[in-house]
């Protein structure tokens, strides 16, 4: 019997992030996961949200941007500099995540999807030598993000 074929730890750590966004996002707009998958391959998860016991008002949709932590930084808060390997997101960082993930030392972050309100991260996470691969859904081949 042929041993079933395993995932890369890139497409495991997209899969951990998009579970996590799925099941623990209250976001009823746009939902988000993160996963670092550090040095020894243990995991942080994150997902974007409120601060804990903060209500808020999710039909406000502008107003809920400046309440929700993002799933990025739920997921590197505990986790020291130089710990990560590399960051695995549904959508791609936006600007101050982007610093957040530098000040972390992470150096490649995969990712899923475009966030099109901010396409200043490509700019930044060159400035801050982040790596970033985009890895479709499906069968499509991963690539180097390019902007």
């Amino acid at each position: 019997m042929k041993p079933r074929k395993r995932k890369t730890w890139e497409e495991t750590a997209l899969v951990l992030a998009e579970t996590i966004a799925r099941c623990r996002s209250e976001d009823p707009y746009m939902q988000v996961g993160a996963c670092a998958v550090l040095q020894d391959n243990s995991v942080s998860l994150g997902y974007n949200g409120p601060p804990p016991k903060i209500e808020i008002d999710w039909s406000d949709r502008d107003g809920r941007l400046a309440r929700v932590i993002h799933a990025e930084v739920n997921a590197l808060r505990s986790v020291g500099p130089g710990q990560c390997k590399f960051l695995a997101v549904t959508l791609l960082p936006c600007r101050s995540c982007m610093a957040f993930i530098a000040s972390k030392g992470v150096k490649r972050v995969v990712f899923r999807d475009v966030y099109g309100r901010d396409k200043l991260a490509f700019a930044l996470a060159k400035e801050f030598g982040i790596e970033l691969v985009q890895i479709p859904r499906k069968s499509q081949s991963k690539r180097k993000a390019r902007k």
